[in-house]
Formats: C-alpha cells, structure tokens, sequence
C-alpha cells in the first residue's frame, strides 16, 4: 500500500472515530435528560380527569358550549379539570402549552385541594395581541416532586385555525 493511500485511510479513520465519540456523547446526554425528567418508578398510575375544553368567556370567567378540539383564532378557550380525581397528598399544575413549547396560561403548582375553585384554566392571549395564536395547542395536568415535573396526569390537545 502507498503512502499516499495509507495517510488517506488513516485520516477517514480517525474522522469516523471522532463522529462516532461526539455521537456517543450525545447519546450519553440524551440518557441522562431522560433518566432525569422520566425517573424510573415514580409513576404513580394516578389519572386526571380533564372534563374537557370549551370556549371561555372572559367576562364571567366560565365555560361556555360543549367540549370541543378545534377553535378559531378570535374564541378564547379554557380547560376544566375535576382536580377531585387526584390524590390530595400530591403537588400538581396545569399549564397550556403553545407550538412553540410557551406556556400560555396555568394554575399552580399546590395540591388539589388548594386548587379546587381553580377548575377553569384558560388560554391567556399573548401580550399586545388581540387573539390567541394559530396552531396547537397542549393543555397538561402534571405531578411535580421538588419543582421539577416527573409524571404527566392527563393531557389534551387543541387547534387553533388561521380563519
């Protein structure tokens, strides 16, 4: 073999070599962000009950209409949970997440009981805009240990349209 070939075989090596340890490492952190935010055995099999997702009217802070998945961009809408359906001796919240992974309105965290006159959560429309914004969006009751999130209770999942 050359010297020419081999310099050049030399050089792929080591260039896989460095792809392959900087995938490694990058495997190695994903492991740990999931051992860290999934902690193996802290589910608890308790459920949320979401009653639904309805139009919020803004003026008598209620629900209005039936339960629904698809709103348009000029109704404002809110998620009602029956926080009886958890334990009292756990720490919850609910929060509503935009497309972006933005938090767009929530309650807690405190314990159910302390969150029972809080049933309604609704979307808040962003500062300075006159409408929530088109796409979708994710409404999550989770249990939280030490301020971190560790288990999601119940989930619901709602489009805005453009129209």
């Amino acid at each position: 073999m050359s010297s020419v070939t081999y310099d050049q075989l030399r050089t792929l090596y080591r260039t896989l070599l460095v792809f392959a340890t900087v995938g490694v490492v990058i495997l190695a952190v994903g492991l740990v962000e999931f051992a860290y935010f999934e902690r193996p055995g802290e589910g608890s099999g308790v459920k949320a009950h979401i009653v639904g997702v309805y139009q919020f009217d803004p003026d008598t802070k209620q629900p209005v209409g039936p339960d629904r998945s698809e709103f348009h961009r000029t109704e404002e809408f809110a998620a009602v949970v029956d926080w009886s359906s958890i334990p009292s001796n756990m720490i919850v919240d609910a929060r509503w997440y935009n497309s972006f992974g933005s938090i767009e309105g929530q309650v807690g965290p405190a314990a159910p009981t302390e969150l029972a006159d809080k049933s309604v959560i609704p979307v808040e429309v962003p500062s300075g805009l006159h409408y929530v914004l088109p796409g979708r969006y994710t409404f999550v009751v989770e249990r939280l240990e030490d301020g971190v999130p560790v288990e999601v209770l119940g989930r619901r999942f709602v489009v805005v349209e453009r129209s």
